[in-house]
């Protein structure tokens, strides 16, 4: 396997992938995998996973397998929770411990602006420390949902994500422990929302952060109007090497030539 990486190859997920795809299909021909990796490690983009999702779709594709969406998320779990929504998504309801996924029309019509701080958070940390706050009561437990949800609890969910991105009262129970173990959060998400941002929310456990705005327009002016407000309350902890993205919601996590 070729490419730069922030861990021993075999400890990789692409590396992974290929392990688990062999054992499932008996196929063990020699292969290389070459990688040209953009997505910033412990961003909380899902990155690690939708490696492993695209390699288990390109061994299918390759060997013509042709095992199914369905045997590919159940590989890909053993792999990571969230491995197999990068197979279905770009949107859906996700339950159980993330395996359990229903894709949903996504929201086309927004403007996304994601900023990576310059900073990455542990996965491992931030769930260590969240499972701390819980015991010691400083964080709030959400309702669990440990299995497909019902009809009513879908309908709701589908309502709340198609209703204008002001009304949301989504919440990432990460941000609990994120903001006060880095302040600048609350700076970015200040200046998020004096650009215009209708929702704004730390993405999975960290570091990346994301505003919505009501348009693709509207998130490419605010690009320009963030760099400035962030430049103007530049501290210390308001680290220089912040990266901005203007981008469009997928229709689909996982494109493949």
């Amino acid at each position: 396997m070729q490419g730069s990486f922030d861990c021993p190859g075999e400890e990789t997920t692409i590396h992974k992938a290929v392990e688990v795809f062999r054992t499932a299909t008996g196929i063990i021909e020699g292969l290389t995998v070459e990688v040209d990796k953009h997505i910033p490690t412990m961003a909380g983009l899902g990155g690690g996973s939708a490696d492993a999702a695209a390699t288990l779709v390109a061994l299918d594709r390759i060997f013509e397998t042709r095992l199914g969406k369905d045997k590919l998320a159940t590989l890909g779990a053993a792999i990571g929770s969230d491995v197999p929504f990068f197979l279905f998504g770009g949107a859906a309801i996700v339950s159980g411990r993330g395996d359990v996924i229903e894709p949903i029309a996504p929201r086309t019509d927004l403007g996304l602006l994601l900023l990576y701080p310059g900073f990455g958070v542990s996965t491992k940390w931030a769930y260590l420390r969240l499972d701390e706050w819980r015991q010691q009561g400083k964080a709030s437990r959400p309702n669990e949902v440990v299995g497909p949800v019902s009809m009513q609890e879908r309908e709701k969910m589908i309502a709340a994500f198609n209703a204008p991105p002001e009304t949301w009262n989504f919440r990432n129970s990460f941000e609990e422990i994120l903001l006060p173990a880095f302040p600048v959060y609350r700076t970015i998400k200040s200046c998020f929302f004096e650009s215009g941002a209708h929702f704004v929310s730390v993405t999975g456990s960290g570091s990346c952060i994301y505003g919505v705005y009501a348009s693709w327009e509207g998130a490419l002016a605010a690009k320009g109007m963030l760099r400035l407000a962030l430049s103007a309350v530049h501290t210390e902890n308001t680290l220089s090497s912040m990266a901005l993205h203007a981008i469009k919601p997928l229709e689909t996590s996982l494109f493949l030539g």
